[in-house]
């Protein structure tokens, strides 16, 4: 029996799973209100995580008699890890134990009105990407008690965002941004899967700039007038000329920001750079007391010669955090895997797809295997042709007469690229195991018979394998493709190039969710998740032996070559870079070596590339079992 034609809307109707999340420090004051405000909005969060931060006004009383309508996750600390410790501990309940999908926090002194949360979600929701993604957070309009913008903290509009950043925040009545405060900022988890927590070391000031904009590298941000708290400080101005001892978490943060953080880009540490020594300067020279302000100057510059410590470090004795070590656990329950569990295919097609080429396919990762995948998952990215529609009916069709399996379609109306593609069809896979299959490539029959049992009774998270390099009808090997094989193999691999081949994986739905899925990188979406698995500790393997035939079209050398092929090489390596893969003298080796294959003669690119990546291929075995579609 299959399952309906699933539409992208429909993957979306669900409503978010919001989170609050408030960090409290002696203002039992203040916090009724930040609490009333956000139980009475006409759009309520599933949960409240509340971070008492060792507050001795009494908070911690007030918290253990709360009654409230919301159900609410108080964590009692033995420290006070200021607002950077807090907001990381409260984040990290957020993602692991409630599993929000969106993370709306805000300090003690906030207060929520009406149509805060509803306005933020609303603008996230109908918000589309240049490749239909949400943007990363939205942030709140921030008012005084009197209605005045506060200055302390209007998000500036980005510099130098493009039209089209202008036209895309339009459509939803906002303007992009490139940093938000923590006064009021709603974030999309799974961007924060991809980033993962803020830095503890930060303790105040600063914390918040350097999170948002390490979200908001590559991905777009906005800011909405229609989602309004209020910031009930002691005054409406801004506190960078009288910043007092948090003078010095200025200095030593923004140091430790521009100097030890992938953040920002050159000209934005430029420009920011600039005018931070601006400030500083005015800062100084407008005190009365510059003994003070300077050694509070010194003492920052010193102390940011030092790197700031890992979030464990500072939270050790204090509170476990569980996010950095949910592979870890993870692998602990994964260990044990039934004998023969379900498993669904994951394939995308587009309209420039070859309908020959799709139908063989599909047969060979159906039909033809010798253990059937239990859902079989095909992504239409945009509009196909009469023909390739055909093709995904016709195997509709089969599916039930033959009763071969659940095969499902799920459409996106307009083209929005691969990792989109991938993300939406990865919410439409029932079962925990998921094998990759491209739209042009055959898999061998025995191949995923071969992958299950490799991965039983392990704790691997991803698993592929060689491949044969074929002609454009799929019969001829023309070579293989070596695999590197082993964890340790490939994680010394990772940082010089993509050592898994991404039609050949299967993989474990609920480690690739936990790091954020797919992300738009072209041309390397998928390495770019192997590397984030490989960071949160992972388990990746390659078995040795070929169980995919990959078309090598007329062409393909030569679309390795040239200054396109390059310019995607420069923007694989800054994702890599700013994810913390690779070092700047890696990024120069690797671009080095890119830069001589992509521009030396074709037949020599062929050349080396199966010296170096390939071994000859024997002619095909007459008794191998072939695509049964022709």
């Amino acid at each position: 029996m299959t399952s309906p034609k699933i539409q992208s809307e429909m993957a979306h109707e669900a409503s978010p799973r919001v989170v609050a999340v408030v960090v409290t420090y002696n203002r039992q004051e203040l916090l009724p209100v930040t609490l009333k405000g956000i139980a009475s909005g006409d759009q309520l969060p599933a949960a409240v995580v509340i971070i008492n931060n060792a507050s001795t006004d009494g908070t911690a009383e007030y918290l253990e008699n709360l009654e409230y309508s919301l159900p609410v996750d108080i964590v009692n600390l033995s420290k006070n890890l200021g607002g950077a410790g807090g907001f990381t501990v409260g984040i990290d309940r957020a993602l692991v134990r409630h599993k929000a999908d969106l993370i709306w926090v805000m300090d003690d002194d906030t207060e929520p009105t009406e149509s805060t949360l509803s306005e933020a979600v609303k603008a996230w929701s109908n918000y589309r990407g240049a490749h239909g993604e949400h943007p990363a957070f939205v942030a709140s309009k921030v008012e005084w008690t009197d209605g005045r913008d506060h200055p302390m903290n209007t998000m500036r509009t980005k510099f130098g965002a493009s039209a089209a950043e202008f036209s895309r925040a339009r459509v939803v009545g906002a303007r992009p941004i490139r940093s938000a405060s923590f006064v009021s900022v709603m974030m999309d988890a799974t961007v924060m899967r991809r980033e993962g927590l803020p830095i503890a070391d930060f303790f105040i000031w600063n914390d918040d700039f350097e999170y948002t904009t390490r979200l908001a590298h590559g991905r777009d941000a906005i800011a909405t007038s229609q989602s309004v708290v209020i910031h009930h400080t002691k005054s409406a101005g801004n506190t960078d000329f009288n910043p007092g001892p948090r003078f010095y978490n200025d200095v030593r943060n923004k140091l430790w920001l521009f100097c030890r953080r992938r953040t920002l880009t050159p000209l934005e540490k430029f420009l920011y750079g600039g005018s931070t020594l601006r400030l500083w300067i005015t800062t100084v020279l407008r005190t009365d007391d510059k003994k003070t302000y300077l050694t509070y100057l010194a003492r920052g510059i010193k102390d940011a010669l030092v790197p700031f410590r890992s979030n464990d470090e500072v939270l050790r004795g204090i509170y476990e955090l569980e996010f950095p070590r949910f592979a870890q656990q993870w692998r602990e329950q994964n260990s044990q895997q039934e004998e023969n569990p379900p498993f669904s295919v994951l394939m995308s097609t587009y309209a420039q797809d070859n309908p020959l080429y799709l139908d063989q396919a599909i047969a060979s990762n159906l039909r033809d295997q010798t253990v059937r995948p239990h859902q079989f998952v095909v992504v239409a990215d945009g509009p196909l042709t009469p023909e390739l529609n055909a093709i995904l009916e016709k195997w509709e069709s089969l599916a039930v007469s033959e009763k071969l399996t659940d095969f499902t379609i799920v459409r996106q109306p307009e083209n929005s690229g691969l990792a989109s593609a991938l993300n939406l069809g990865l919410q439409a896979c029932k079962f925990e195991l998921v094998a990759r299959a491209d739209s042009d490539d055959i898999s061998l029959p025995e191949r995923f018979e071969e992958q299950l049992e490799a991965m039983a009774g392990t704790n691997l998270a991803v698993l592929g394998s060689a491949l044969y390099e074929v002609d454009a009808s799929g019969q001829k090997e023309l070579a293989v493709r070596k695999a590197t094989c082993t964890s340790l193999e490939i994680a010394r691999v990772l940082p010089q190039r993509n050592p898994i081949f991404h039609p050949t994986v299967m993989f474990r739905k609920s480690a690739v969710l936990s790091v954020g899925s797919y992300e738009e990188v072209p041309g390397a979406e998928d390495y770019w998740l192997w590397a984030r698995l490989n960071q949160a500790g992972y388990g990746l393997k390659n078995l040795p032996q070929p169980l995919v035939k990959y078309r090598t079209e007329v062409g393909a050398y030569t679309k390795r070559g040239g200054v396109q092929a390059l310019k995607q090489d420069i923007q694989v390596q800054k994702r890599l870079y700013r994810g913390h893969v690779v070092s700047a003298p890696r990024v120069a080796q690797n671009l080095l070596v890119r830069s001589a294959y992509r521009f030396i003669p074709l037949s020599l690119r062929q050349k080396l590339f199966r010296r170096f990546f390939t071994e000859s291929s024997v002619a095909s075995n007459p008794e191998q079992p072939q695509s049964k579609e022709k």
